[in-house]
């Protein structure tokens, strides 16, 4: 059942299907959020019982209604709150995406090698690799918190375990005060586990030696945020040699470069499925 509760949520991720109801009931879900923390603002409660409020009882209650039935209907319900509840997180993404931002940017920009010809050339060396940087680290995190940690915690806990993850994610949104502070902090653990089998993932969709070497410095390393540890892996599993040229626009180098590491991530993810689609034939 997982298995095909992932390939619909995919497919409607991958076709941009119901983006717009999706994003709708992501407003309602922030409104929810925002109700909670400014109730809690203004009745000085604990950060804890916002949290538990705004996160822990709409989990509690989709827990409650799973365990109503019993047998193949509570198997039926399970499937059909997977792909709603899933379905939601994957299809509430940001839009527009990293890389069509990034490349739009990087199109309109004037680059040192437009004016300056072959001498400009080792300055828009420099200045690339200052725009990539932050471009790929957008990029991961997007995909570890739209794509990847909703996959794992669905597979580890159910629709529960993907919406306490959701509810987390959009708590930690802003700083607003210790609410925000205390769902981040929750949020760095809830996604260290997701961060080491994504980065053993990386390893083996991209270069496998460079990515265990860093990975075995790191792996147990529990004060690097997730996706600053990804990022960092992510350039060893898919390192890119930025060299502009005359011929080639800088905002062509750069976006190539970009999705060479999106390239790295859809690797990865196809890998995932493959696995699980392992260990479902293998479980029956």
């Amino acid at each position: 059942m997982n298995l095909l509760v992932v390939i619909i949520a995919l497919w409607l991720r991958h076709r941009g299907l119901f983006l717009e109801p999706a994003a709708t009931i992501g407003q309602l879900i922030r409104r929810w959020r925002d109700m909670w923390r400014q109730r809690g603002i203004r009745e000085g409660w604990s950060p804890v019982v916002v949290l538990g409020l705004a996160v822990l009882l709409p989990a509690l209650l989709l827990a409650i209604l799973l365990a109503l039935p019993a047998g193949l209907w509570q198997t039926v319900l399970t499937g059909i709150a997977g792909v709603l509840v899933l379905g939601q997180v994957l299809l509430d993404q940001r839009m527009p995406s990293v890389s069509s931002r990034y490349q739009t940017i990087w199109q309109n920009r004037e680059w040192p090698a437009d004016s300056m010809g072959q001498s400009g050339l080792l300055a828009s060396d420099l200045v690339a690799e200052s725009e990539l940087a932050p471009a790929r680290q957008e990029l991961v995190e997007d995909a570890l918190r739209e794509l990847f940690a909703p996959l794992f915690w669905f597979l580890v806990l159910g629709p529960v375990g993907v919406l306490v993850y959701y509810l987390l994610t959009l708590m930690a949104e802003g700083d607003d005060g210790m609410a925000s502070s205390l769902a981040q902090r929750m949020l760095h653990f809830a996604e260290w586990p997701v961060a080491r089998v994504l980065a053993l993932s990386f390893a083996l969709a991209g270069d496998f030696t460079a990515t265990w070497q860093y990975l075995q410095e790191q792996l147990l390393n529990r004060d690097v945020p997730a996706v600053e540890f990804l990022d960092t892996l992510a350039g060893h599993a898919q390192p890119v040699l930025l060299r502009t040229s005359v011929d080639i626009p800088v905002a062509t180098t750069l976006s190539l470069a970009l999705l060479a590491t999106q390239g790295l991530l859809q690797r990865t993810l196809v890998l995932w499925v493959v696995l699980l689609a392992l260990h479902t034939l293998l479980w029956f």
